[in-house]
């Protein structure tokens, strides 16, 4: 054999290999973006035929269109884990991944949540008291109330 061909042998050798390794990785690309969702449990503060959990079930639905699928929200009414008015105590716990719930049901705990959950506040309407959550400081004070004076590792929003 002549120089030549061990070459060209090698050569080809080599590019075989390369278009196959070319050829496996865009084969696996599909298998990276066909990864598992990631799957947040959530618990509601109501029963499976309430209305406040159609809602929730609603906005699992929004959540997993926006992300492509790639996040979900299993929904669970009250009692499923645990009960409808622990279930801030559960998200803190790390027993659950989020509630959809009221802070009224915190009364028991700090008497200051009424003030987030009774609404609507002030004799306004729902979208005053969104309009003062949101420009108005309703969320700073919010965010004083859960983590700093309850203590909870917990984010919360209304809306």
């Amino acid at each position: 054999m002549t120089e030549k061909s061990i070459n060209r042998r090698s050569f080809l050798k080599k590019s075989a290999l390369a278009g196959g390794a070319a050829a496996g990785s865009t084969l696996a690309a599909p298998a990276v973006l066909a990864q598992s969702p990631i799957v947040i449990k959530m618990q509601t503060s109501w029963g499976a035929a309430n209305i406040w959990d159609e809602f929730a079930k609603d906005y699992a639905v929004r959540v997993e269109e926006m992300s492509g699928g790639r996040l979900k929200i299993d929904v669970l009414p009250a009692g499923a884990v645990v009960g409808a008015f622990q279930v801030l105590d559960a998200v803190n716990d790390g027993v659950l991944d989020a509630a959809h719930t009221v802070p009224v049901y915190w009364y028991g705990k700090n008497k200051a949540a009424s003030l987030f959950g009774t609404g609507p506040v002030f004799g306004g309407s729902a979208t005053t008291m969104m309009a003062w959550f949101y420009e108005g400081g309703g969320a700073e004070l919010y965010r004083e109330l859960t983590q700093d004076i309850m203590g909870l590792d917990v984010i919360g929003y209304m809306g």
